[in-house]
């Protein structure tokens, strides 16, 4: 997977997947190809999308009106 499709999969930037990568979020398949250009793991995608769901999901799930009360 490239980045630019990386960006697109996980709907954030070129620059953030790049991010990523740096912080070790995403594996790159090494050696490079030819052009060099840059290849990600699919399953690091996968596994970061399906992360960032959860801990989004939870976030939201937190935010409900039995956890705020009225008058609070």
């Amino acid at each position: 997977m490239t980045v630019a499709e990386a960006a697109q999969y996980l709907f954030v930037s070129r620059a953030h997947v790049r991010k990523l990568l740096a912080a070790g979020a995403l594996a790159e398949v090494l050696p490079r190809n030819p052009a060099g250009s840059i290849n990600i793991d699919v399953v690091s995608v996968e596994a970061y999308r399906t992360e960032r769901d959860a801990a989004i999901r939870a976030y939201l799930d937190s935010q409900t009106d039995d956890s705020n009360p009225l008058g609070l």
